[in-house]
């Protein structure tokens, strides 16, 4: 069953291999690393640190096992964005690592069958498998929450500790909770002594902060705890909510139905079936409770609890199959543990096709790549949206092109007319923002963005993906052969583009970030299937 959770997750990755503004740091930061290496000075983050730091260590990581195949690319003379699959499958194959050796210890606890259906229902859903190679700081830390799993269920304690500590201190303070309340259920049920949870917890929290201080204090160019400085940010600030404020229970009717899918009603029966699961779902459910006092909610926040949730699924799942021979109700229910992956396969490819048109600005700067020779004098300028949606250093190809994401340039300005291209947001060709280069510019290309969803009884499936054109490349058509850039230009990083977003809340559905979307006003044929997303 390994090769099914490799497979699915390689599907993601090649459908959806742009990324987005909340990924934007660790992934400039991979770059850096690659191709900046020990030139601290040319580090992207120094110009435009974003709102709050970030660790450098899950980058680093990554970069140390994608440094050999992106050499060797080099070598091929590939062109530069294969870079970017490596990178996302080097960071894939650290979350499935510990996830094939969790199956493992389920196979070993809970046995076989519910072993093979947790894989089944990992990859029948969309969310997780989507978020497992996208560098997002909620995805950093989900190798070591999947080991802290694997060695609690095996009873390690030593090694849970370590890992939880690690996850916490480094990545993702918040994690604290979740881990925090497995370590008291073990403490509680006296699996676990307090003496040697406090002989093990203190030395592996001091070596971890150690580590992140020093190391980020290296590359942040003064003296810092990245997490330490995320958690007063969101807790005792309390300015998550800038970012946009959700109900309490959104997690509960929103999040985690549309994460687990069809799958989530097999939740209670698996409880009342196989009181084993009941020390994974209860934890996981109380830091859900917990979590949602916090104002912002985006669903990759929570998405460590996953796996715990479809444990109890699969063990569901494994009861209706075996007594599937037992009568006709029997084989029944045991046809719907079937039928549900059908459905979750069915939701999971429809937001992957949606997700798709998720990206414009990657597409945008793909499709420029194509029409112009990479010999050619290009001077290009990205606005905003294109920098959000899609476009990194991973895919800037030709060494002699230029390219510039300056904000705040009035469209028609000199500045703006110095460039031989111009990647434009607007609604149509004929569009408010175009209107100035009707005489200079051609438009030689459009790029169409997610819209909304429609219902369409006269076609199947009845719904329908509806796009329209959000991106528009422009070439001047009076520049001279050798520009003159009288003007500075600032090198731009997303994060700069991030802070001068407003308020999730007041962003419209042409705004979409991590492969998730908001629905039209208009559009009736399904509730909310996925928020806005920014990180804090």
């Amino acid at each position: 069953m390994d090769w099914l959770l490799v497979f699915c997750s390689l599907v993601h990755l090649f459908v959806c291999p742009f990324t987005k503004v909340e990924e934007s740091f660790n992934l400039q930061a991979i770059h850096d690393i690659l191709y900046h290496q020990t030139d601290i000075q040319e580090y992207d983050h120094l110009e435009f640190p974003g709102v709050v730091p970030r660790t450098f260590i899950g980058p680093i990581v990554v970069s140390v096992i994608a440094a050999p195949f992106v050499a060797v690319s080099h070598v091929l003379e590939f062109p530069k964005d294969v870079s970017l699959y490596i990178v996302r499958f080097a960071l894939g194959a650290l979350v499935l690592w510990p996830l094939l050796k969790l199956q493992k210890r389920i196979k070993g606890t809970l046995g076989k069958g519910t072993a093979n259906w947790f894989v089944l229902i990992t990859v029948s859903q969309f969310h997780f498998l989507f978020y497992l190679s996208r560098p997002l700081p909620n995805t950093m830390a989900l190798p070591l929450v999947l080991f802290a799993y694997y060695y609690w269920l095996g009873q390690q304690h030593g090694k849970f500790i370590a890992c939880s500590a690690a996850a916490i201190l480094i990545f993702r303070g918040e994690l604290a909770i979740l881990l925090g309340l497995i370590l008291f259920g073990e403490l509680f049920t006296r699996r676990l002594s307090l003496s040697k949870t406090v002989l093990i917890a203190v030395p592996s929290g001091l070596f971890c902060l150690f580590m992140t201080v020093l190391v980020d204090s290296f590359f942040w160019q003064r003296f810092l705890w990245p997490e330490g400085e995320v958690l007063w940010y969101n807790v005792v600030l309390n300015k998550s909510g800038d970012w946009g404020i959700s109900p309490f229970l959104w997690y509960f009717y929103s999040a985690i139905p549309r994460a687990m899918g069809t799958s989530l009603a097999l939740l209670p029966v698996g409880m009342f079936f196989e009181r084993r699961v009941w020390p994974l779902v209860l934890p996981a459910l109380f830091f859900v409770v917990a979590y949602s006092f916090l104002p912002h909610k985006e669903l990759r926040f929570i998405i460590y609890v996953i796996p715990l949730l479809n444990i109890a699924a699969a063990a569901a799942c494994n009861r209706l199959w075996e007594n599937r021979t037992k009568g006709k109700w029997f084989t029944l229910l045991a046809l719907i543990a079937i039928g549900h992956l059908v459905a979750n396969l069915v939701l999971t490819s429809f937001l992957l096709v949606v997700s798709r048109a998720n990206y414009p600005g990657g597409e945008a700067l793909f499709l420029l790549h194509k029409m112009e020779s990479s010999e050619s004098n290009v001077t290009v300028h990205i606005d905003v949206l294109a920098a959000q949606t899609g476009i990194s250093r991973f895919g800037q190809l030709h060494n002699n092109w230029m390219y510039d994401k300056t904000e705040n340039l009035k469209p028609g300005s000199p500045e703006l007319r110095m460039f031989s291209h111009l990647i434009v947001e607007a609604k149509s060709k004929h569009g408010y923002n175009l209107r100035p280069y009707a005489e200079t510019h051609e438009i030689v290309a459009h790029v169409e963005g997610f819209s909304h969803i429609r219902s369409s009884y006269n076609h199947f499936p009845p719904i329908r993906i509806k796009t329209k054109p959000c991106l528009f490349i422009l070439k001047n058509k009076y520049l001279p052969k050798e520009p003159d850039f009288s003007f500075t230009l600032r090198k731009h990083s997303v994060e700069a583009a991030e802070e001068s977003l407003p308020p999730a809340a007041e962003f419209d559905n042409r705004n979409h970030f991590g492969g998730e979307v908001l629905l039209s006003e208009n559009s009736t044929a399904i509730p909310e299937l996925i928020e806005n997303s920014r990180d804090e």
